[in-house]
């Protein structure tokens, strides 16, 4: 989804939203179809993994270094928040939202582990013919259109509610942070593997926008590392989804920042819910930056 599009679909719902901020009806039916969505979203991620096991199984040795890699990221992101906190003395900030919260974060992963794994089996059992005609990237898409347009009118209701005023002022460069602690996981990664610092840069350079980089990557021939990035991008996002009610418990940034490019998009359903509204328009300004960042820091490390 295109910024012009998500910014829309995002001002026409709050406007909506706005509108209907003292229907507790639609406010409320509007929550549970969320709900409905994130599951369907699951569901739809599921099938295309299942859709994408053969790329998955290529070469094992690519798949298990790709996966540690976002594994690596996810660590290290926890660690540095959670020492962050420590230092604090607390959080910053306690999530908005309490949906994942009292104890509940394991179910809540628990659920969605679950609604994958749904997606995935009822891609298998169907036959490969009908399978293979499944228009599953046109319905993610519409899918998340829906979503984001749903948030959109949740903020909107919500708006006089929402604690913009205690968000901290150095609010502009969380985007930036993701993007060198990203690229500093990278640098990490290609001491642990003993591979060139460049190559780990341009792994972790598609800051979970696996669909971009990888492209970009194999325009060059690289085709081992196109698809070590399109693994490393994938599992990227899939990992911030799953560990986005315990990250949120950590630092209602962390799902954020774990989500990367993602945030403004896939990731917006999961931080609205686990972080709180109030952190909403964050994600999607992270996620902005971050997408944007993508192209010329591909670029920069290929060469081109």
């Amino acid at each position: 989804m295109n910024v012009l599009a998500l910014l829309l679909l995002l001002l026409a719902g709050a406007l909506a939203g706005f509108a209907s901020r003292l229907n507790e009806k639609a406010i409320l039916l509007n929550r549970a179809a969320t709900r409905y969505a994130i599951g369907s979203l699951l569901f739809i991620m599921g099938t295309r993994l299942a859709r994408s096991r053969e790329l998955f199984a290529r070469d094992l040795g690519v798949l298990a270094a790709a996966v540690g890699s976002s594994l690596l990221l996810v660590a290290v992101f926890f660690l540095v928040f959670w020492a962050a906190s420590k230092a604090r003395r607390g959080p910053a900030s306690e999530p908005e939202s309490k949906g994942a919260g009292g104890g509940h974060e394991l179910a809540a992963v628990a659920a969605n582990v679950a609604w994958i794994a749904l997606g995935a089996a009822a891609f298998l059992v169907l036959p490969a013919r009908v399978s293979a005609g499944l228009p599953l990237e046109a319905a993610a898409d519409w899918l998340l259109r829906i979503l984001v347009a749903m948030i959109g009118f949740d903020l909107g209701a919500d708006l006089h509610r929402l604690r913009l005023k205690d968000l901290p002022m150095p609010l502009l460069t969380l985007p930036f942070l993701n993007i060198a602690m990203s690229l500093g996981c990278g640098a990490a990664f290609s001491l642990l593997r003993g591979i060139p610092v460049r190559e780990g840069l341009l792994l972790y350079s598609g800051l979970g926008w696996y669909s971009l980089s990888s492209v970009l990557i194999a325009q060059k021939g690289l085709v081992v590392m196109s698809l070590l990035a399109f693994i490393h991008n994938l599992t990227r996002e899939l990992f911030a989804i799953l560990a986005a009610p315990v990250a949120a418990r950590v630092s209602p940034y962390l799902p954020i920042h774990i989500g990367g490019a993602t945030s403004m998009d896939v990731m917006l359903p999961f931080v609205q819910r686990y972080s709180g509204r109030t952190f909403t328009l964050v994600s999607v300004y992270s996620g902005i930056v971050c997408s944007l960042a993508v192209i010329p820091l591909v670029r920069i490390l290929l060469g081109s």
